[in-house]
């Protein structure tokens, strides 16, 4: 077991026995109620560590298969949003009993029914917010138009589009029948350059690489270009690589190439994943041997998963980084929680002369639910800065 999936383990464990203690306990039903109660939430959430265990496994029915991956991440998905509204309705309570007991005690049969319609109000908030958070999941991603203004562009580089996918997780919930209806919709943006910044997949080549083939449906008149995410990475990633330039994309590894649209001279740069050295020291994400050797160009464009390779790309003086991985937090409160571990979590961004773009992603990972940050596709569209 990973040090990983110790904490995330810990973490669920804690609070499941939250849970239990705070609202399946006080319920006013019979004991064996409250444990078979007690015990299906328990087997919920393991049965997402048993889908995280076999999601990359080969020869398990599929129908089995896709309903261990639904009952286990909307399991999760129900915990993390239960336990916000939980906290917020025990302060409530909490400051209600401070201020009635100065004028009157409050017997415990009333404190026991005030606390069981507290946690029916939490239920009533939670279940219609997981509602809406699965349909905004599904929905058809929200096309984001970006504007990378650059002083002294080329001219021939001038309207230059480039379309960013982000984050897809194919292979967890999402497949190739969802991918072929997005490649459609990036087709029809009529792209320039068109990238992939990771987490294309969750599985194996072997058990997900045909849900990829819709890829083949676009090439852009100066190439599809891709780097590898933290979960290439724990699905293969060797095998990836391959994989993705079978699909007719340039893989860029700690590398680069030059692209020409007109007397306009693009170079395209990637990186490992930020966290790639964890896996062997050849993968080491290094934004400088990226651009090592590069041939004269005007404009100069890094793709990197991970935000955080920002601070070593503006010291390569790379004009503009694409990235993803944060999801924008995909739902309450991830949303909020996610700025404590990401400096960069959406949208433009400006650091140290140079410009990063933080994509939401396209798809989804776990609970498939997405709140107030919808799945997107972004056109980044090059101009000049005027005098």
């Amino acid at each position: 077991m990973t040090y990983f999936s110790i904490v995330m383990t810990s973490v669920l464990f804690v609070l499941w026995a939250i849970v239990c203690w705070r609202m399946i306990v006080p319920l006013t039903v019979r004991r064996s109620t409250k444990i078979v109660l007690a015990v299906g939430l328990f087997i919920a959430l393991v049965i997402y560590y048993v889908t995280r265990a076999v999601v990359r496994e080969e020869g398990l029915p599929v129908e089995i298969h896709d309903t261990l991956r639904w009952v286990g991440y909307l399991s999760l998905g129900f915990i993390s949003l239960t336990i916000p509204f939980l906290f917020v309705k025990e302060v409530v309570q909490l400051g209600g009993r401070i201020v009635t007991s100065k004028r009157r005690p409050v017997d415990g049969a009333r404190r026991a029914f005030l606390h069981n319609a507290g946690n029916a109000v939490v239920m009533a908030a939670v279940l219609p917010t997981m509602s809406l958070s699965v349909k905004e999941a599904f929905a058809t991603p929200l096309v984001k138009q970006n504007v990378l203004r650059i002083a002294g562009l080329h001219s021939d580089l001038e309207g230059l589009r480039i379309v960013q996918i982000s984050d897809l997780h194919v292979g967890s919930i999402l497949d190739g029948k969802w991918l072929n209806a997005l490649m459609v919709q990036v087709e029809a943006l009529r792209p320039d350059v068109f990238v992939l910044t990771g987490d294309a997949i969750d599985g194996r080549v072997s058990r997900v690489g045909k849900e990829l083939d819709a890829l083949l449906k676009f090439e852009a008149p100066l190439g599809n270009f891709f780097v590898t995410g933290n979960h290439e990475f724990y699905s293969g990633v060797e095998g990836w690589v391959e994989q993705l330039r079978a699909l007719n994309f340039t893989v860029l590894n700690n590398e680069h190439t030059l692209v020409r649209k007109g007397e306009g001279k693009l170079l395209m740069a990637g990186v490992w994943d930020y966290h790639g050295e964890r896996f062997g020291e050849q993968y080491v994400s290094d934004p400088f041997a990226a651009k090592a050797g590069a041939p004269e160009h005007d404009l100069s464009i890094l793709l990197a998963h991970q935000p955080k390779s920002i601070f070593e790309a503006s010291k390569a003086k790379f004009d503009i980084q694409l990235s993803g991985h944060t999801h924008g937090g995909q739902y309450f409160p991830w949303t909020y929680a996610v700025h404590l571990f990401q400096p960069y979590v959406k949208g433009m961004h400006y650091v140290d002369g140079s410009m990063l773009y933080v994509s939401t992603g396209t798809g989804f990972w776990g609970p498939p639910m997405r709140l107030t940050v919808p799945p997107e596709v972004t056109v980044h569209t090059v101009t000049g800065i005027r005098a």
